[in-house]
């Protein structure tokens, strides 16, 4: 049972991660949208600002979709694992 609870807290913990990506994805985006406004109505200091800002939630949106999918691939190798313990366990039951 404490497994199974530990498996769902996994879960939780990627979906936050991938939704705080999305949402620092979405901020870089919009960001970026200004800052052409801002290049195109000559305000050129400005928009380089933004665009370096934009970057950097570009790549926390990276980062955190990277700590999802490490996440991801922990858990699936947790499962495996159990998997195999328990197809050893129940095997060497048998032959008992």
């Amino acid at each position: 049972m404490r497994r199974l609870g530990e498996l769902m807290s996994i879960e939780s913990s990627v979906a936050t991660l991938r939704k705080q990506a999305m949402e620092a994805l979405t901020e870089s985006t919009t960001m970026l949208e200004v800052a052409s406004n801002l290049l195109d109505a000559g305000n050129r200091e400005e928009a380089i600002r933004l665009k370096d800002e934009a970057r950097g939630k570009r790549n926390v949106s990276v980062w955190l979709m990277s700590q999802a999918s490490n996440l991801e691939n922990a858990k699936s190798r947790d499962i495996r694992s159990a998997h195999q313990q328990t197809r050893h366990d129940v095997r060497h039951r048998s032959a008992a």
